[in-house]
C-alpha cells in the first residue's frame, strides 16, 4: 500500500510539470494505477495528510471528486467502470467527515461536494453515520469541529429544500428534524453569547438548515408554540444585534463578504419566508402549515414588523456611516411590501404607511452617493442599476433596496386603493412645489430626482387618472424640461427618463414637446456617457409621437449615426429597440440606410455578444441585435433589391450562431432564416448552403427546439422544392426523412415535438406531390407504428394522435393507391381506421376536417373503390358529410365576419387600417402594427380602476410561487399516459348509418390545440375546394357502387348532397372573385 501511495503521489505531481511529455506520461500512470485495489482510499488519506505539499493534494481532490460525481450520480452507463468498489464507497463515505475536520481549507470545497453528493443519494437512509457523527462535532464545543458538523449537516439537509409537502420523501426530513433540533437550537442560544466572526459563521449554517427544512412544508416540532418561540426569539436577537465599527466593513464592497452581515440577511430572508408561507392557506395545505397560520399570523407576523421597522429607523444611528449590507436591507423593505398583501398585516401597518414612505422608502429611492461614484466612474454599470434600465433581464446584483422600495410604492398604489396613491402623490406634489420656491443654493437636487424616480413608476396611473393626467402636461413643462439643461448630469439622465415615460400625453402647445425633442436630440452628444445613451434610448418612445415623427424625418441619417456611435461607446440593450422602433416607423426613409444598417448591426451584434461571453450577466443587446435584424428585414421584403443585399451581410452571422457552440442564439438566428427564406418566396444558393449545417444541428443537439427548425424548413421545401428533391441525388430529401424517423420511431420523444415532425413532413407530401413516391412507405411504416403503440413507454397526446392521422391522410390524397396498398399489405386497414373513426371528436379544426374530408374523397375516387371502404361507406360517407357541413358553417361565419367589416367601414366606425390591423392580429403579425396603435397610449384612455378591497381581506397573489400553488391545488394531476386502441367500428349491413363506438370520453367538450402558436402556415391544400372534391369522388362510387346508396346515404345526406351539387357553379364563381380580391388587397398592402 505504501508503494501504491509513492506511485499515486509522484503521478499527480507530475501532472502539474511544466514538461508536456512528463505531464503525459502521468496521466497515463494515473489511468493505469486506478484500476489498483484500494485506489481510490488511497485518494482520501492522501487529502487528509497534512504532510503532501498542498497543490498536489489539490490535484488529487479534483480528481476524487470527479470519480465519486460519477459513483454516486450513476452518469456512467453499465458498462463503464467507476473503479470505486462498494468496500472503497463505504470507506470514503464513512471518512469523509472526518477529512473534513483535518483537511486543509483549500481542499475544503471538494471535501464537501463529495459530501453533498453522496448524501444526496444516501441520507438519511444508508449513510446512517452521518448525523450522529455530524452531532457529535457540533457540540464538541471546538470550533474547528463545530464547522465541520455543521458544514456536513446542512450538506445533507439540503436535498430536501425543494422537495414539496406531501412528498413521501420528505418524510425522513420529520425524523431527523425531531432528532436534531433541540440540539441544533441549544447551540444556537449557546453561539449567542460568542461575539466572534467564528461564532457568526456557525450561526448562519444554523439558518441555513432552517430555511432548508420549512422551505416546502414546516415539520410538526417546529409549529410547536414553545419552540417556535424559542427559534423566533434567536432570530429576533440577531435582528436587534447591532455590529460595532470594529466588527463592521471599512467600505461598501466589504459589506457583502461580512460574517455578521451575512447572518443578519439570511436571518431577514426566514422572516419573510415565514411570512410567505404562513399568510396564504390552502384546502391542500398540510396540517402544519395552517397550523403556522394560526400561531404566526395573529401574533408574530406584527411583532416582527414592528421588530424590522425599529431596525430601518434607527439604522443610522445603529451602523457607523450608514454602512449597511444591501442584500439585509433589501429583506426588510421585502416584509413591509408583502404585509401590503395580508390582510392581518395590512391592517396593522396602515396607520404606518404614509410615514414609512416618507422616512424610510423615499430616502432609499433617492440617488446617493454611491450612485454619483458610479455615475462618474462608471457608467455602464450606473445604467445598469437603474430601474428604468432593460429591468426585465436585471441580474441579481442590481436587485437593490432601491429596486424593492420601488416595488413597495407600486403595490401600495395598486392593491389597498386610491387613497394611498393620492398620499403618495400629495408627497411628490409638495415636495416638487417646495423645490421650485427655493433658492437656488438651498435646492436639493436629490430629492427631486427620487420624486421624478416614483413619477416614473406610477406612470400607468397618472397617465389614466383624473386629475392629474390633465395636469402632466404642466408638471413637464414646469419640473422636467428644465432640468433637460441643468447642471447636474444626473439631473438631466432623470428628467430624459420621465420626459419618454410619458410621452403619449397631449400637448396645448405642440411646440412644448418639439423644444423639448430638439433638447433630447442635443443630449445625444452630452459630456457625460450615461446622458448620451438615456437621450439615445428616450427615442424609443418618442419617435412616436406624430410631431416627434415629423422632427426626427428631415435629420434621421444623422440620428442613426449619433446611435451606432453610442452603440460604439456604451453596452445598452435599449439602443437597439430605439433602432428597432425607428425601422417600424420609418421604414420607407430607412431603406437607403438598410445595408450600412444591416452592417452596423452585425457588427454590434459581435461585439455585444463577446461582452456577454465574459459576463453572462452583462444583458441581452446581442439577442436585441438579431431582432432589430428581423424587423429590418420585415421593413424590406418588398424591396428585393434591398433585401438580397441584405442577405450577403447577415448570412456570415448564421452561418456562425446555427452551430452546436452557439445555442443560446439558435432560436433567435432560426427566426432571422426564417425570414431571408420566406420573404423572397424563392431560396438563393447562399440561403441553400445553410439547410445541411441547420439539419446537422438539429440532429446533433437541438431535437427539443424542433418548433424553432419547422418555419425555416418549410421554406426550404415550399420555395425551393425542385432543389430540395433533387440536389446531390435527393441529399436533402434523405436529411428530412432522417429527421422524421428519429423523431417518430423514438416512443420517448415529447409529442409536441413529434407533432411538429409530422407538419415538416406534411410539407414534403404536399409539395412534392407525384415526385416521391418512394418515400411514402418509409413515412407509413414510422407513422403507423407510433400511432398504433399501446405500450406505457409511448408518449402520446390527443393532439400528436391527429397529426400522425393527418399523416396516413396525406399519403391518401397523394396517392390512394400506394397508401392503401401498403395498409393492406401489412393487415393495417382495420386498426389504422379504427383509430381514425374513435378519434373523430379530436378533428376540431376547419383544417383537420378538411384533410380527412378529402383523403377519403380520394379513396372513394379510386376505380375500383378498395372493398373496405365499399363496406364501410356507412361510416365513412356520414362522417364526410358531417365534416363538410361543419366546414360550411365556419366559412358562413368568416364570410359573416367580412360583411361586418366592410359595413363597419361603411358606417364610418372602423377604417380600411383598423381592419388591416384586426387581419394582422388575427393572422399574428400584429407586431408591426404594435408601435401605432398598442405603444401609443392616450391620456384620454378609460380611468384606471382602483382596486377595492377590505383591509381585512388578502389581495389576490401577483407572486409567480403563490401562482403556480394556487393553479396546482385546483389542478387534476394525470398519473399514467392516456391509453389508445381496441375500438371497433360496428359495421353491418343494417340498411342504416353506423354508431362509432369508441368516442373518447371527454374530446367532445375538450379543445384541443390550444397551447399552439398560430403561425400563417401556406399549403397548397389551400388552393383547392373541398366541397368540389367530395361530390365528385361521391358520384364515382355511387357510379361504381349504386347499391350502397339507401345505405351509405340518409335521405337528409342525400338532399344535403344535391343542395350542394345545384350550389357548386356559383360557389366557384364567388371563390374566383375572392380570390381576385384577395390578389388585389395583397398588391395594396405590398405597395403601402
Amino acid at each position: 500500500m505504501d508503494n501504491l501511495i509513492l506511485q499515486i503521489i509522484n503521478a499527480f505531481r507530475n501532472t502539474l510539470h511544466m514538461n508536456v511529455d512528463v505531464r503525459k506520461n502521468a496521466e497515463a500512470t494515473i489511468e493505469n494505477l486506478k484500476k489498483e485495489s484500494g485506489y481510490s482510499r488511497v485518494l482520501l488519506k492522501i487529502i487528509a495528510s497534512n504532510e503532501i505539499e498542498i497543490s498536489t493534494r489539490q490535484a488529487v481532490a479534483i480528481y476524487l471528486k470527479n470519480m465519486v460525481l460519477h459513483k454516486w450520480n450513476k452518469s456512467t452507463t453499465e458498462t463503464e467502470e467507476t473503479y470505486i468498489t462498494k468496500e472503497d464507497g463505504e470507506f470514503i463515505r464513512e471518512n469523509l467527515i472526518d477529512a473534513l475536520v483535518h483537511c486543509d481549507h483549500l481542499v475544503q470545497n471538494q471535501i464537501e461536494y463529495m459530501i453533498g453528493t453522496i448524501a444526496d443519494k444516501e441520507f438519511p437512509t444508508t449513510w446512517t453515520s452521518l448525523m450522529p457523527k455530524s452531532i457529535q462535532l457540533i457540540t464538541s464545543q471546538d470550533i474547528k469541529n463545530m464547522m465541520a458538523g455543521l458544514t456536513t449537516f446542512q450538506l445533507a439537509i439540503r436535498r430536501f429544500q425543494y422537495i414539496p409537502s406531501g412528498n413521501k420523501k420528505r418524510e425522513p426530513l420529520f425524523k431527523v428534524v425531531e432528532e436534531s433540533f433541540p440540539l441544533l437550537l441549544q447551540v444556537f442560544q449557546l453561539l449567542g453569547n460568542v461575539q466572534s466572526t467564528e461564532s457568526a459563521i456557525l450561526q448562519r449554517k444554523i439558518c441555513k438548515i432552517y430555511i432548508y427544512t420549512i422551505n416546502f412544508e414546516i415539520p410538526k416540532l417546529l409549529v410547536q408554540p414553545e419552540v417556535f418561540q424559542a427559534w423566533f426569539k434567536e432570530f429576533g436577537r440577531i435582528i436587534q444585534r447591532g455590529i460595532s465599527p470594529q466588527e463592521n466593513s471599512k467600505d461598501f464592497d466589504g459589506l457583502f463578504r461580512n460574517p455578521w452581515w451575512i447572518l443578519k440577511k439570511t436571518t431577514s430572508r426566514i422572516l419573510n419566508i415565514v411570512l410567505r408561507r404562513a399568510a396564504v392557506t390552502r384546502k391542500a395545505d398540510h396540517k402544519t402549515s395552517r397550523d403556522l397560520h394560526k400561531l404566526f399570523m395573529p401574533k408574530y407576523s406584527i411583532e416582527v414588523m414592528q421588530l424590522l421597522l425599529t431596525e430601518l429607523e434607527q439604522r443610522n444611528q445603529k451602523y457607523n456611516n450608514n454602512l449597511i449590507n444591501q442584500g439585509y436591507l433589501r429583506h426588510l423593505i421585502e416584509y413591509f411590501a408583502m404585509s401590503i398583501n395580508f390582510g392581518i398585516t395590512w391592517c396593522a401597518f396602515k396607520p404606518k404607511l404614509q410615514a414609512f414612505f416618507e422616512t424610510i422608502v423615499f430616502p432609499l429611492i433617492c440617488y446617493d452617493d454611491r450612485d454619483q461614484e458610479l455615475f462618474e466612474s462608471d457608467p455602464q454599470e450606473f445604467m445598469r442599476a437603474q430601474i428604468d434600465s432593460s429591468s426585465s433581464h436585471m441580474s441579481k446584483k442590481f436587485y437593490t433596496p432601491r429596486l424593492e422600495s420601488v416595488n413597495f410604492v407600486i403595490d401600495a398604489a395598486s392593491k389597498r386603493g386610491r387613497q394611498y396613491f393620492d398620499s403618495i402623490m400629495q408627497f411628490c406634489i409638495q415636495k416638487l412645489n417646495e423645490y421650485q420656491q427655493q433658492p437656488l443654493e438651498q435646492r436639493q437636487p436629490r430629492i427631486k430626482e427620487g420624486i421624478f424616480t416614483v413619477l416614473t413608476v406610477l406612470s400607468t396611473f397618472l397617465i389614466n387618472t383624473s386629475p392629474y393626467k390633465s395636469n402632466l402636461e404642466q408638471m413637464l413643462i414646469l419640473h422636467v424640461f428644465p432640468e433637460l439643461q441643468s447642471p447636474l448630469g444626473f439631473m438631466r439622465y432623470r428628467a430624459l427618463t420621465v420626459f419618454s415615460e410619458f410621452y403619449s400625453i397631449k400637448y396645448t402647445d405642440p411646440s412644448f414637446f418639439r423644444n423639448a425633442l430638439h433638447l433630447v436630440l442635443n443630449l445625444m452628444g452630452d459630456k457625460e456617457l450615461a446622458v448620451r445613451t438615456r437621450a439615445g434610448s428616450s427615442l424609443c418612445n418618442l419617435v412616436l409621437v406624430p410631431t416627434g415623427t415629423n422632427e426626427i424625418r428631415p435629420i434621421l441619417p444623422q440620428i442613426l449615426d449619433k446611435i451606432f456611435v453610442l452603440l460604439g461607446e456604451s453596452e445598452s440593450d435599449e439602443l437597439i429597440l430605439t433602432i428597432e422602433s425607428i425601422i417600424n416607423k420609418f421604414k420607407e426613409e430607412v431603406a437607403p440606410y438598410a445595408l450600412d444598417l444591416a452592417q452596423k448591426l452585425t457588427e454590434s451584434f459581435i461585439q455585444l455578444a463577446e461582452a456577454e461571453k465574459e459576463d453572462p450577466e452583462s444583458g441581452v443587446g446581442s439577442q436585441e441585435c438579431l431582432k432589430v435584424l428581423m424587423v429590418l428585414l420585415k421593413a424590406m421584403r418588398n424591396i428585393p433589391r434591398i433585401f438580397n443585399q441584405l442577405e450577403t451581410i447577415i448570412m456570415p452571422v448564421l452561418k456562425l450562431l446555427i452551430t452546436e457552440d452557439h445555442f443560446f442564439y439558435l432560436e433567435d438566428a432560426l427566426i432571422v432564416l426564417t425570414y431571408l427564406t420566406y420573404y423572397p418566396k424563392k431560396i438563393s444558393e447562399l440561403s441553400w448552403q445553410m439547410f445541411p449545417q441547420m439539419m446537422h444541428v438539429f440532429d446533433a443537439c437541438a431535437c427539443d427546439l424542433i418548433s424553432s427548425f419547422l418555419s425555416p424548413i418549410d421554406n426550404y421545401i415550399s420555395y425551393g422544392t425542385e432543389t430540395f428533391l433533387y440536389h446531390n441525388n435527393g441529399e436533402f430529401l434523405q436529411l428530412i426523412i432522417k429527421l422524421y424517423k428519429k423523431m417518430i420511431d423514438d416512443v420517448h420523444m415529447e409529442p409536441i415535438d413529434c407533432s411538429d415532425a409530422c407538419k415538416i413532413m406534411e410539407s414534403v407530401i404536399q409539395r412534392c406531390m407525384g415526385k416521391v413516391d418512394g418515400i411514402i412507405p418509409i413515412v407509413l411504416e414510422s407513422t403507423c407504428k407510433r400511432l398504433l403503440n399501446t405500450s406505457k413507454d409511448n408518449l402520446m397526446s390527443k393532439e400528436f394522435s391527429v397529426y400522425l392521422l393527418e399523416i396516413i391522410a396525406n399519403c391518401l390524397i397523394y396517392n390512394p393507391y400506394i397508401t392503401v396498398d401498403y395498409l393492406t399489405q401489412n393487415n393495417l386497414i382495420q386498426p389504422v381506421f379504427n383509430k381514425w373513426f374513435a378519434s373523430i371528436k379530436r378533428f376540431q379544426r376547419f383544417y383537420d376536417k378538411k384533410l380527412t374530408v378529402l383523403a377519403f374523397s380520394a379513396i372513394l375516387s379510386m376505380n375500383p373503390v378498395p372493398a373496405f371502404a365499399v363496406y364501410g361507406s356507412n361510416v365513412i360517407i356520414p362522417m364526410m358529410m358531417t365534416y363538410t357541413s361543419d366546414m360550411m358553417v365556419i366559412e358562413e361565419n368568416l364570410d359573416k365576419a367580412d360583411r361586418e367589416r366592410e359595413e363597419r367601414i361603411k358606417a364610418g366606425k372602423a377604417t380600411e387600417e383598423d381592419i388591416e390591423i384586426e387581419r394582422a392580429k388575427t393572422m399574428g403579425e400584429d407586431d408591426e402594427y404594435e408601435e401605432d396603435v398598442n405603444l401609443l397610449q392616450q391620456v384620454d384612455n378609460d380611468e384606471f380602476e382602483w382596486q377595492q378591497i377590505a383591509d381585512n381581506e388578502d389581495c389576490e397573489p401577483d407572486d409567480e410561487h403563490e401562482m403556480f400553488m394556487d393553479d396546482l391545488e385546483n389542478a387534476t394531476k394525470v398519473t399514467k399516459h392516456f391509453m389508445e386502441g381496441g375500438y371497433d367500428v360496428e359495421l353491418e349491413d343494417s340498411g342504416s348509418e353506423a354508431e362509432v363506438e369508441g368516442d373518447i370520453e371527454g374530446d367532445e367538450d375538450e379543445e384541443l390545440f390550444e397551447s399552439e402558436q398560430y403561425t400563417e402556415f401556406e399549403s397548397p391544400l389551400d388552393e383547392v375546394d373541398g366541397l368540389e372534391i367530395m361530390i365528385k369522388s361521391l358520384q364515382n362510387f355511387f357510379t361504381l357502387n349504386p347499391q350502397q346508396l339507401a345505405t351509405a346515404m340518409s335521405p337528409e345526406n342525400q338532399a344535403k348532397l344535391q343542395e350542394y351539387s345545384n350550389g357548386l357553379p356559383a360557389r366557384q364563381e364567388k371563390i374566383r372573385l375572392e380570390k381576385l380580391k384577395e390578389k388585389e388587397e395583397e398588391e395594396k398592402r405590398n405597395r403601402k
